[in-house]
Formats: C-alpha cells, sequence, structure tokens
C-alpha cells in the first residue's frame, strides 16, 4: 500500500518509495518521491527521515504520515504538471494612456526569455520577444500587431519546439491569456 507524508517545512507532499542501503556507509535509508513540480526521487538516511526536529518551538516529525485520500486531493496530475511546468510568470503588469504594458518570463524550456506585450483595450499593438531566434521572433512580433489577443492565441496556442511540449510561439499564447 501506498505510503505519504508532509514535510514539516515546505508542506509538500511526498511519496514513499522503498527502503535502501548506501552503499559507502551501509546507513538505511529512505527513497521517496515529491509529488509536484518535475516529481524528483530523494534519499534522505533513514533515521533523518523519520526524526522530530524543532520547528516554531516544538519539537515535529520531519515527515508526517498522511492518509492517501489526503495526498490525492495534493497531487498534481501529469496535465496539471506539464501545464504548470510550461506556464509563464508575470513580471510587470502597467497601463499608461490607455496602452497595457506587460512583461512575462518564459518557462525556461525555450529559446527566448522573456515577452513583452502592449496591448490597447484587446488588439495588441506590439511583441518584444527577448533571445530566441532573432528573425523568427521578430517576424513573429510583427503578424501579432494589430491583431485581436483572442485571434492570437487560437494561431499560436499547443505549436511544439522540438518536443518540448511548448515554443517560443506557445509561450506567447500562453503569455496572452493571462492578459
Amino acid at each position: 500500500m501506498e505510503q505519504y507524508y508532509r514535510h514539516f517545512r515546505n508542506r509538500k507532499v511526498y511519496r514513499f518509495v522503498t527502503f535502501a542501503t548506501i552503499e559507502a556507509t551501509e546507513e538505511e535509508a529512505v527513497v521517496y518521491q515529491a509529488m509536484y513540480g518535475d516529481r524528483r526521487y530523494w534519499i534522505r538516511p533513514k533515521t533523518n527521515f523519520f526524526e522530530e526536529v524543532l520547528y516554531d518551538g516544538k519539537m515535529v516529525s520531519r515527515f508526517q504520515p498522511i492518509p492517501r485520500n489526503e495526498a490525492m486531493q495534493e497531487i498534481e496530475t501529469p496535465v496539471q504538471q506539464i501545464n504548470h511546468m510550461h506556464n509563464v510568470t508575470k513580471l510587470s503588469d502597467t497601463i499608461a494612456d490607455g496602452i497595457r504594458s506587460t512583461s512575462f518570463a518564459t518557462c525556461g524550456l525555450t529559446c527566448s526569455t522573456q515577452i513583452n506585450i502592449q496591448t490597447e483595450g484587446r488588439i495588441i499593438r506590439s511583441v518584444k520577444i527577448v533571445k530566441g531566434c532573432d528573425g523568427n521572433t521578430k517576424g513573429l512580433a510583427r503578424l501579432c500587431e494589430g491583431r485581436k489577443i483572442e485571434d492570437v492565441i487560437g494561431l499560436l496556442e499547443g505549436i511544439d519546439c522540438k518536443g518540448r511540449g511548448t515554443s517560443c510561439p506557445d509561450q506567447l499564447a500562453r503569455a496572452l491569456k493571462e492578459l
């Protein structure tokens, strides 16, 4: 039966995988998996995994067991994980003289690193894509100018680059969906 634990400090859910032995010391260890983000596997000495630590003035379990149904409510599904990993992050959002200027950091899986968008109402006035393939990003930006946000999203959403699950155009579509 699967066992789940909550870390005392970050409050994230982890799944117990198995016990293992650290080769160099023959110390018993716990292999466990993060149930968020990239679902990385971790290994920690068994005594450390199950020990009590001082937190906010009281002793608490480093990893507290939680019921499976509670864990399942918090675990991201693969689709949620992929969407989360590919999301843009809003850096700034200002309005001056009726022009909205918004900057986004890309997800880190594309050549571009930042997208700056100016809109007036639901019309795109300008797009500047930082880094990426220079000619392609300039061409993409120019094709967006004067178009409705929804139209550009429809054209660019879901475009994949080299199996990454996203692309510079898809990142632009994701940014536009945030407006």
